[in-house]
């Protein structure tokens, strides 16, 4: 009996052990499984998103928003099929016009990449966004996981009560000081040098403006290119004049300690006054385009491309965009260079908190929410682990990384020190793969071997005085990183839109002439007045 127990129980272990043979074979050679949060759906499901649409981008082969390289590649790896929600302008008000209406109506596309963080605090509050803290630790990859202890700021930035509500676009906010861009071709053509002082700025937009830079034999320049948001904007702003007299800003402005230990804004110190003072004399000489009161980003844009204007304020991207446009059409090179300073006083340069910056949310009612996850587990595994040169090249060089809509956003910025201790060692071993192209570009566009857009943009950032030298070696003990983070007061989500405008109108109408130079002193009043000494009173208590 024995005997034939142990016939049948052989018999067993022959069939099991066949069927698992049959199945391994039947797998394809080399499969291994994937992780949960790379593996495709069995049945397909749809994604819709919003695009921050933008002049930069690029398409290749009749690929549009609704059909390119990352809408296949996301169908044929995850069985997902993308849905454009909307797409609207970036560098205009169009794409925050379209969120706000969105926001009102309830009617969110699944994900939205979005940086105005009273938009961030008025969904949660509204109970909009998915908490995406136990997906996030179940579904992410180690890769993905490992960007929230390399950048902890920037997670805690996208968190209420240490829930995760959205996955945020990674930041160390040096990144987003100021400099003075200015046209090499210009500059040789007027024999003029590069400004170190606020004086010399001024002669150098003189000359643009009057000695026919371009030598073309019309009076058709202008010295100083700015933007109708003046300060609101990144580029074709005063922000580097007002830096140079000692006030730290960014954008809608930036809130810190002064020197009496108590919280204040830079746009209000009385410093600001000499600083429009200085540009409100440029336009009144003819230096500034007097209809710059009607140009946003895409008209200001325009003047690049056209060749009349050669110096503007901007930061530490303005070899991606916009002076990509005339390096592409005539090879025409602009670079950075430190903002230059006023004497008398101690510059500083504004940046944000590193809690801030955009954000990736997830709609609360997506049916699939952890298509989220998988999207952006691709995207990682595609563009930052992969060790095929060509994944880089086909995925995120030429903004492709822009179709993906939810993504590891990495600056190349952030690479900054790891690139200036490798390139003049040349030491391209020591890099990670995803950061060896930015290498390649640096090394390729001062070789002259390589002199593709993407070549350009990164040399502007990465030479050894490219943009990130600048902010950080040149501007190293001069920058101020705004006091107010995620959490705000409740009275500047009211009024702080009310508030910038008042800035913008003010700071533009005194620039033009169409009030006197006193009127900042009103302007100041009617900023403290209407919120804004409420607000530094409340930030005083959450940011003790």
């Amino acid at each position: 009996m024995e005997t034939r127990r142990d016939s049948r129980t052989l018999s067993l272990l022959l069939a099991v052990l066949m069927a698992l043979l049959t199945f391994a074979v039947a797998l394809p050679a080399g499969a291994e499984e994937l992780p949960i949060g790379l593996q495709p759906y069995d049945e397909p499901v749809t994604i819709t998103w919003a695009v921050q649409a933008s002049q930069v981008q690029k398409f290749f082969d009749g690929d549009t928003y609704d059909n390119n390289r990352w809408s296949r590649k996301i169908k044929e790896d995850l069985n997902i099929d993308l849905e454009v929600a909307f797409s609207a302008d970036i560098s205009t008000d169009a794409y925050r016009n379209k969120i706000n209406a969105v926001m009102a109506s309830g009617d969110l596309p699944d994900i939205v990449r979005w940086g105005d963080r009273t938009f961030f605090n008025q969904a949660h509050e509204a109970g909009y966004l998915y908490d995406l803290t136990d997906m996030f630790d179940q579904y992410a990859t180690d890769s993905v996981k490992s960007y929230s202890a390399r950048y902890p700021d920037s997670f805690k930035g996208a968190s209420f009560d240490d829930r995760l509500y959205g996955f945020p676009y990674m930041v160390d906010n040096f990144h987003q000081a100021v400099y003075l861009w200015i046209r090499d071709d210009w500059l040789e053509n007027t024999g003029m040098q590069p400004p170190t002082t606020i004086e010399e700025m001024v002669e150098l937009a003189r000359a643009f403006t009057f000695d026919d830079p371009d030598k073309n034999g019309a009076n058709d320049t202008y010295g100083l290119a700015l933007n109708n948001r003046v300060v609101n904007t990144d580029f074709g702003t005063i922000s580097g004049v007002i830096s140079a007299f000692g006030v730290p800003t960014y954008n809608q402005g930036c809130f810190y300690r002064g020197d009496d230990g108590k919280m204040t804004f830079g746009f209000i110190q009385p410093q600001v006054k000499d600083a429009l003072a200085v540009v409100r004399q440029m336009y009144a000489d003819g230096l500034i385009d007097p209809e710059f009161v009607v140009k946003d980003g895409g008209t200001l844009e325009a003047d690049v491309a056209s060749g009349k204007v050669g110096m503007m304020y901007h930061m530490n991207w303005g070899t991606w965009y916009p002076f990509n446009i005339i390096f592409e059409a005539d090879g025409v090179i602009t670079r950075p260079y430190p903002i230059p300073t006023q004497p008398g006083y101690d510059y500083k340069i504004g940046i944000e908190s590193n809690e801030t910056g955009d954000v990736f949310f997830l709609n609360a009612n997506c049916e699939h929410p952890e298509a989220f996850m998988k999207i952006l587990n691709l995207y990682d595994a595609t563009v930052n682990e992969s060790n095929d040169p060509a994944d880089f090249q086909a995925y995120w060089a030429d903004e492709q990384y822009r179709l993906c809509p939810v993504y590891v956003g990495i600056p190349t910025e952030l690479y900054a020190p790891e690139l200036h201790v490798a390139l003049p060692t040349n030491d391209r071993d020591s890099l990670v793969p995803g950061v060896r192209p930015y290498f390649d570009w640096v090394k390729g566009f001062e070789a002259g071997t390589d002199t593709n857009p993407n070549a350009y943009g990164t040399w502007g950032q990465m030479f050894e005085r490219g943009s990130m030298a600048i902010a950080l070696y040149d501007y190293e003990g001069h920058v101020v990183q705004s006091v107010m983070a995620n959490e705000r007061p409740e009275i500047w989500m009211t009024n702080g839109s009310i508030l910038q405008s008042l800035v913008e109108t003010t700071f533009t109408d005194i620039i033009t002439g169409a009030k006197d130079l006193d009127a900042f002193d009103q302007f100041v009043q009617e900023w403290l007045s209407n919120g804004g000494q409420q607000t530094l009173d409340e930030l005083e208590a959450i940011y003790p």
